[in-house]
């Protein structure tokens, strides 16, 4: 089985939750108002089975948009951006962050779990962080860590905005917080720059 089938074998399920496969990008999606819901599915055949992997995704078009006015990032990657992404093992807590499939049985088992995961759990939690406000607490209480999927000054650009935008009242705080973890982090000068001129601009010319 190659990954398009499994995705094919996959569409009606997601399909009856509101969402549709986006073929050019091999996602699940479903647009709301500030922006869409995604699930990712990776699917790696190997010589004695396969890797299984999924992550939820949710993207909120004005931060995407906002920051990689001043990301250190290429080109048009903004349109495709996705504020946050997490692993099934970090939501529902009941089963791993990927799958080996041994054989079609195994395959099967697997999607039942899977699909039994995404009544329970899974597609509640897109719906709880499609509000930017509880988006913006999630970022708030791992402002010390990043998430495994994304690196540091991501998570340090995708806070503060959420933070500007959405809850304004934790914004100076913050912007502190992220401020000297930023300073002191590895990263390179032109980043660091990168993330003051940022500030800067939340600070003196962004208007909602």
């Amino acid at each position: 089985m190659h990954q398009e089938d499994l995705l094919r074998r996959q569409s009606s399920f997601f399909q009856d939750f509101g969402f549709s496969l986006d073929p050019a990008q091999n996602v699940f999606k479903k647009s709301f108002y500030q922006g869409t819901q995604l699930i990712f599915i990776h699917f790696q055949p190997y010589p004695d089975g396969a890797y299984l992997e999924y992550n939820l995704g949710i993207r909120i078009d004005q931060v995407e948009y906002l920051i990689h006015q001043f990301l250190p990032s290429l080109q048009g990657q903004s349109d495709n951006s996705v504020t946050l992404v997490q692993t099934l093992d970090k939501i529902g807590r009941e089963l791993p962050k990927r799958f080996f499939i041994e054989n079609s049985a195994s395959l099967s088992s697997t999607l039942m779990n899977v699909e039994k995961f995404f009544v329970s759990y899974g597609f509640n939690w897109l719906d709880e962080m499609s509000d930017p406000v509880n988006l913006e607490a999630a970022f708030a209480t791992r402002k010390d860590k990043k998430f495994k999927t994304q690196n540091f000054i991501y998570n340090a650009f995708r806070g503060t905005a959420l933070s500007k935008i959405y809850k304004p009242e934790d914004y100076p705080q913050l912007r502190q917080t992220y401020l000297s973890m930023v300073q002191k982090s590895s990263t390179t000068p032109f980043t660091i720059a990168s993330y003051l001129k940022f500030l800067n601009y939340l600070d003196e010319e962004f208007s909602l």
